[in-house]
C-alpha cells in the first residue's frame, strides 16, 4: 500500500512572538504562567502570518524541534521560524497587557511548560532510537534494566536521582515498566533477555504512539483538482506534523544530517537525494 499522503499547512506570524505571564480562560486570574503569543495578539483580530508546508519544506523539522534549547530564547526563536505548535497545546488566555478600563481581550498561547515537555519527550526518542540504531548496549544499559530472573525489564532515564530528586538541567525523567511476564509477557517474548536494544525500541515506539494520539488523522479531501476524493493524513497542528514525521522517519529508517552552514537538520537517505549532501539548500552551499 503506497504512503498515505499528507495535507498540512501552517502560519508564521508576520511580527514573531513575545512571552507573557497571564492566565488561561477559567483559571484563577492570581495563578499567572509564562506564554508565548503572537506578538501583534489583539483580542479576536486575526494574526497575518506567512503560510507554508513546514514538512516539505523541512525534511528534518522534527530534529530541530528535538535540538532546541528549552528556554525561553531557543523556543521563541523556534517559533519566529518555523511558528507555534498548536493543536491541544493552544489555550485561551488573556492579554493583561492590552485594553484598558480593567477589561482585557483575548487571545491564545501556548505554555512554557508545554513546550518544553514536548522538546524533552522528543529529545529522549530521538535518543533511544539512535542509541539503539548503531548498538550502543552502553548507554541503554545505563538506563534499561532486567530482573535478574528476565521476568521484567523497565527504563529510567535518570538513575542517578532518589526519590523523587529532580536534575539540575531541563531533563524528561521517565521512569517506566517497559513489560513484565504477569502483564504483558507477548511484548517481552519479544526480547533478548538482558538486552537493552529491543526495549529501547519499544519505549521509543510507545513514546511516539502516545504522542501521535488524536494529533493526526486520515480523512478524504478534494484533491486540487477538485475531480476526485484523495485519502490523506492530516495533522492537528505543528506539534502533530512533528511526531508524524518523527514516525515517518522511523519507518524508513531514515538518516539526517545538520548544515554544515544553518545548522537546520535534512535527511540524506538514498534516494532522497545525495548522501554525501553538506548543505540543506542552494543558498547555504553558496
Amino acid at each position: 500500500m503506497p504512503d498515505v499522503p499528507l495535507n498540512f499547512f501552517w502560519e508564521i506570524p508576520k511580527a514573531g512572538h513575545r512571552w507573557i505571564e497571564t492566565h488561561a480562560m477559567g483559571q484563577s486570574p492570581d495563578l499567572r504562567w509564562t506564554y508565548l503569543t503572537p506578538a501583534h495578539s489583539t483580542g479576536s483580530q486575526r494574526v497575518l502570518g506567512l503560510r507554508y508546508h513546514p514538512l516539505a519544506a523541512y525534511s528534518g523539522l522534527f530534529r530541530n524541534f528535538a535540538a532546541t534549547e528549552p528556554d525561553q530564547d531557543a523556543i521563541k526563536a523556534f517559533a519566529d521560524r518555523f511558528g507555534m505548535l498548536g493543536g491541544s497545546l493552544r489555550k485561551r488566555i488573556v492579554l493583561h497587557d492590552q485594553g484598558r478600563d480593567g477589561k482585557h481581550p483575548m487571545g491564545f498561547g501556548e505554555h512554557l511548560g508545554d513546550w518544553v515537555h514536548e522538546i524533552l519527550v522528543m529529545r529522549l526518542a530521538i535518543d533511544l532510537w539512535e542509541a539503539a540504531r548503531r548498538g550502543d548496549a552502553d548507554y541503554l544499559g545505563r538506563i534499561i534494566s532486567w530482573a535478574p530472573d528476565g521476568s521484567a525489564v523497565s527504563i529510567h532515564t535518570h538513575p542517578e536521582l532518589q526519590g523523587g530528586e529532580l536534575p539540575e538541567s531541563p531533563a524528561y525523567v521517565h521512569r517506566a515498566l517497559i513489560a513484565d511476564e504477569r502483564l504483558d509477557p507477548d511484548i517481552l517474548a519479544r526480547f533478548v533477555p538482558g538486552d537493552p536494544i529491543g526495549p529501547a525500541l519499544h519505549c521509543m515506539q510507545s513514546l511516539i504512539n502516545e504522542h501521535l494520539h488524536h494529533r493526526a488523522s486520515p480523512r478524504l479531501l478534494w484533491e486540487q483538482s477538485r475531480d476526485r476524493l484523495g485519502l490523506y493524513i492530516v495533522p492537528e497542528g505543528l506539534i502533530g506534523a512533528l511526531w508524524l514525521q518523527f514516525a515517518r522517519a522511523v519507518e524508513r529508517d531514515a538518516r539526517f544530517r545538520q548544515c554544515a552552514e544553518c545548522t537546520t537538520w535534512f535527511e540524506v537517505s538514498p534516494g532522497r537525494g545525495r548522501t554525501d549532501k553538506q548543505f540543506c539548500s542552494t543558498a547555504c552551499r553558496t
